[in-house]
């Protein structure tokens, strides 16, 4: 049984290649005419590109102006540090003579000035001595208090710079955020860009009676075929009441005009289905779905050649080839042929 249904489908396959197009004068072939309905929100979204390309290149000039900053107050900081090193090693150095002085005064007391003074050739020598040893002892002084100084300074040098540091650091790392954060927000607005750029390839305007905007094939040009089925018999003395259109498992499926995601169901028959209510007055059956897309949800306000569902088999149709069954009704009412419509945005 199976087999005679892919028999049938391959003969219809072979058909639809064989058939020649419809024109909309039924005089030759469609010429594709690109639909303008989303240039407006294309437009807008290149220019939100645009923005966040000029935000995202001030962004990394005050990032680089900021690190520049923190690099030039590490250098400080180095330079410091080792003026601070060579300060300790001096500050060291005259709290060791200093401290061998006071063991020496603490040891021998009054007797090592006695000494000083009498312990020479004479009262003149003694005198020399203890005025050498006062203006040594006061250079040691001075030395101690200078050293004290410069590392008081330095303390203080050290902690402003580690401030400034510190609040520089934090600027760096807030516009390092706000830089990927841009960077995050320009990836998707490109995308959006690139998105509308595919939606508004797929679209065109058409203008005949009955046919009134911008259509898409629900599937993708190149991986669609499918006749004119109307009316073909099928299980149960039923008639076919649309046109199935054949690809690939997974195929992206789109919306065939402007309009709002009415409803979804699953049906016995029917399978995963939608149901689109086009701006133009008509409602879009589609039946055999794989699933749905975010933009599929019901209640979605979509634009001809969004991606709203996946093509596939299920309903009755499992087991055979994937394919929508599409269907037009007029006024949400029945179901009419839907095949010249089908001709004029798919081919």
């Amino acid at each position: 049984m199976r087999r005679a249904s892919l028999l049938s489908l391959a003969l219809l396959l072979l058909a639809s290649l064989a058939l020649p197009v419809v024109g909309r004068s039924g005089q030759g072939p469609l010429q594709p005419i690109v639909a303008e309905a989303n240039v407006e929100g294309l437009d807008s979204a290149r220019e939100r590109v645009s923005g966040l390309q000029g935000e995202l290149g001030a962004a990394t000039a005050a990032y680089e102006r900021t690190w520049a900053q923190v690099e030039t107050a590490r250098v400080e900081l180095d330079r410091l540090s080792d003026s601070a090193a060579a300060l300790e090693r001096r500050v060291a150095d005259t709290e060791v003579r200093l401290a061998a002085r006071a063991r020496g005064i603490f040891m021998h007391g009054a007797n090592s000035q006695l000494e000083l003074l009498f312990g020479g050739d004479g009262p003149t020598d003694a005198l020399g001595r203890a005025a050498l040893a006062g203006i040594a002892q006061e250079r040691e002084t001075a030395g101690l208090e200078e050293a004290a100084a410069a590392r008081t300074a330095l303390d203080q040098t050290t902690a402003l710079i580690g401030q400034q540091q510190a609040e520089l650091e934090v600027l760096t790392a807030e516009l390092a955020g706000q830089q990927a954060a841009l960077e995050a927000e320009l990836e998707r607005a490109e995308a959006s860009v690139i998105s509308l750029e595919a939606t508004a390839a797929r679209q065109r305007t058409i203008s005949r009676a009955g046919q009134q905007g911008s259509y898409a094939c629900p599937l993708g040009r190149g991986v669609t075929h499918f006749i004119d089925s109307w009316g073909f018999p099928r299980s149960g003395g039923r008639r076919h009441k649309g046109t199935d259109i054949m690809g690939p498992m997974g195929t992206p499926v789109y919306a065939f005009t402007d309009g709002v995601i009415a409803r979804h169901s699953n049906g016995r028959l029917s399978g995963i289905s939608l149901y689109l209510r086009g701006d133009d007055g008509s409602t879009y059956f589609y039946a055999h779905l794989q699933g749905y897309t975010a933009r599929g949800a019901v209640g979605t306000q979509v634009q001809a050649g969004e991606q709203i569902a996946f093509n596939g088999n299920s309903g009755n149709a499992r087991g055979g080839a994937p394919h929508i069954h599409f269907e037009r009704q007029p006024g949400g009412g029945s179901a009419v042929n839907p095949y010249p419509y089908l001709a004029a945005a798919c081919f």
